[in-house]
């Protein structure tokens, strides 16, 4: 496959697009193209590239919005036969089997706060394809040499007051600030948008505290409903590498839909704000 091929691939995941990769992994006798021939097939009805053309172009391209619309990839056999299972109405006689690959665009991760945490978060993010900004309001915090190449970092005024960035529908946001008034800022910055995961550091007792004060100042419930807190799943994480790992792991099951994000029973942050005497 030309390098052409997959520079259109960079272009189409870096500009958010779902995309479909449909190859012909086996075929015998009359077929259009022959083993290894690709297309790809846009969430937006865009296709790129050819596998053969005509009747069974059409077919595999409706084949490609229907992996879209399941979220997976399968493969699926075409037979240029006028009659029989997944016939394509011709008189060739060959059969062609054509995978079809979901590739989605990564995934954006806001982590506020670059400290030794957010520095671990970052990193773990970034090898597990996730798309990585740290936002802090510390220069020092914020210099290249700290983080793997590819990381976005994103300054912002004195206690995250102003300048934070838009957090898109679908992100995963980490707080991992230095202290309780920065924590509030970004957590009420980070609700009610759509995210697919907002995690806040602390214990029980602070992170009541946050969400209760972000109440008062004006946050719907049900937007500090979405918060996890205290972050990451309870594996007795203690040192900020092993802390990384257990936010990392409640995204992954939060991402993953896995039944382990939903082991232990969780207080929704509101109620457990209200529990004066929560530990």
């Amino acid at each position: 496959m030309s390098l052409f091929f997959y520079e259109q691939m960079s272009r189409l995941l870096g500009a958010g697009r779902t995309v479909v990769v449909a190859t012909l992994v086996d075929s015998q006798g009359s077929t259009p193209r022959c083993f290894g021939a690709k297309m790809i097939v846009v969430d937006t009805g865009e296709t790129l590239f050819t596998i053969g053309g005509g009747a069974f172009e059409a077919l595999v391209i409706e084949g490609a919005r229907e992996a879209i619309r399941q979220g997976r990839g399968f493969e699926k056999e075409y037979r240029f036969t006028e009659q029989g299972d997944n016939a394509l109405g011709m008189v060739c006689g060959g059969t062609a089997r054509v995978l079809f690959e979901v590739v989605r665009p990564p995934v954006p991760l806001f982590v506020f706060g670059g400290g030794h945490v957010g520095r671990e978060v970052a990193y773990l993010g970034a090898r597990l394809g996730f798309d990585v900004t740290v936002v802090d309001d510390r220069p020092r915090y914020l210099d290249p040499a700290r983080y793997p190449e590819g990381v976005k970092l994103v300054p912002v005024a004195h206690d995250f007051s102003a300048d934070l960035p838009e957090i898109p529908a679908g992100a995963y946001v980490a707080v991992l600030t230095r202290c309780h008034r920065t924590d509030l800022a970004a957590v009420r910055h980070s609700v009610g948008r759509g995210a697919a995961y907002v995690g806040l550091i602390g214990s029980r007792r602070k992170v009541a505290t946050v969400l209760r004060r972000a109440e008062e100042m004006g946050t719907q419930s049900h937007a500090l409903s979405e918060v996890h807190g205290p972050i990451g799943l309870p594996i007795g994480a203690e040192t900020p590498e092993e802390i990384g790992v257990s936010v990392l792991a409640e995204m992954i099951a939060v991402k993953n839909a896995s039944p382990v994000e939903r082991a232990e029973p969780r207080v929704t942050p509101i109620a457990r704000a209200r529990r004066p005497r929560d530990p």
